[in-house]
């Protein structure tokens, strides 16, 4: 068994111009998560935007805190999977 990682990043929400805190996390860490589950929850003005999980797995990490400036493409957090290999022979 291996283990992989994925990290969690902030997307694109179009918003250039709008300061984005991070606001709550939705799962605590140490929680099995499935891709797409809502991880946290961050603040662009006025509007609540919801980070996504990008894989199946735990959510292992948690980089950053409540009320923290976050920008595009910062890592929020880290997901770990497990992958069974398979002999080959």
């Amino acid at each position: 068994m291996q283990d992989l990682t994925c990290p969690i990043l902030l997307p694109d929400l179009g918003l250039p111009e709008i300061s984005i805190r991070t606001s709550l996390w939705l799962v605590s860490l140490g929680a099995e998560v499935r891709k797409g589950d809502r991880l946290l929850e961050v603040l662009a003005g006025e509007v609540t935007f919801d980070i996504a999980s990008p894989a199946d797995g735990i959510l292992s990490e948690q980089w950053v805190d409540e009320n923290q400036p976050i920008e595009f493409g910062d890592a929020v957090g880290l997901i770990r999977q497990a992958e069974v290999l398979r002999d080959a022979a």
